[in-house]
């Protein structure tokens, strides 16, 4: 199947559990923006996982939802979309994620899923920092003009750090405290 057709096929999947997710109990009663924000999450989660890193719910790990949410995440999101509310949500949307599909019968490690996300959600919530997404954004259009696969975790992880190398002032600023300039 090529890859806009799968596309399509994630994105009515993903369609229908987020109908499913959005009118249970403790999601429906919040507001617009926030659904938006949990539907955000969802849906990029997903087709990062699915589409993106070729992996199907049934073999989601720590792995994977690290390399989705620490690497990949970020870049997939617009601009509009990044606000501290959407962050704040992230543990809660995976949480649902994970815990509907379990009870679809879709995974199996749900529960194993969710304990990763509570051990991580302070890192999760704290994703945004609009320095490291100017820094990530740059990196990653980098990387596509000089060719590289973003899926081939190896290629990524080495043109990282010879770019690293290359401009050490980026990775210095990210960490520079610019309140005490």
């Amino acid at each position: 199947m090529d890859k806009e057709k799968q596309t399509q096929e994630v994105g009515k999947m993903i369609d229908g559990w987020l109908d499913e997710i959005d009118s249970e109990p403790d999601v429906v009663n919040w507001g617009d923006s926030r659904i938006q924000a949990i539907d955000a999450i969802i849906d990029s989660f997903v087709e990062i996982a699915i589409v993106g890193l070729d992996k199907k719910p049934d073999q989601w790990n720590d792995n994977l939802l690290q390399e989705v949410m620490f690497s990949r995440f970020m870049l997939l999101l617009e601009a509009d979309e990044k606000t501290k509310e959407m962050y704040q949500a992230i543990p809660f949307a995976l949480k649902k994620l994970f815990k509907y599909l379990q009870k679809q019968g879709i995974i199996k490690n749900g529960q194993h899923l969710v304990d990763w996300v509570n051990v991580n959600a302070d890192q999760l919530q704290s994703l945004y920092n609009p320095k490291f997404d100017k820094f990530y954004r740059r990196l990653f259009d980098d990387m596509r003009r000089s060719g590289i696969n973003t899926s081939d975790k190896e290629a990524v992880d080495k043109f990282t750090k010879n770019y690293l190398n290359v401009h050490p002032e980026l990775g210095i600023d990210l960490y520079k405290d610019d309140s005490k300039d």
